[in-house]
């Protein structure tokens, strides 16, 4: 099992929420994916094709400002049925993955439903820390 692949699986079998893992190379190109047995495409596969190509763009544009805040870590755009997170790998590659956004039953402080579960983006970020330093 390669880098890639090992990191595609440790996330899958971290995270239950997440639907759909891809790497794609610097031309928005997906090298490698995997997604959550028996869940169906929300999105079409080609239009997430350009959501790739479309993330990687904002990353390069973003990319502009990094002398004056530093390298991007993560993004996370959030909808009401998933969240996108998008995670540069350096070398112009990019993770995606795409997670459930189910409310939380109730809010921290109210009895109505609540959108404000996150990622858990410090695992997701070690995990693919972990790998980046594998020989």
């Amino acid at each position: 099992m390669d880098k890639d692949e090992k990191l595609l699986h440790m996330l899958m079998d971290f995270d239950p929420t997440i639907r759909f893992a891809a790497i794609v190379d610097k031309t928005g190109t997906i090298e490698i994916y995997s997604q959550r047995d028996g869940l169906k495409n929300l999105v079409p596969f080609d239009e997430t094709k350009q959501t790739l190509k479309r993330a990687l763009h904002a990353w390069d544009e973003n990319a502009r400002v990094k002398s004056f805040i530093g390298n991007g870590k993560y993004s996370i755009a959030s909808y009401k049925k998933i969240k996108r997170i998008t995670v540069p790998l350096g070398s112009g590659r990019m993770l995606f993955c795409t997670l459930n956004n189910e409310p939380m039953k109730k809010g921290i402080f109210s009895q109505k439903k609540s959108y404000g579960h996150l990622a858990d983006m410090g695992k997701i970020l070690s995990i693919v820390d972990f790998i980046k330093e594998q020989k």
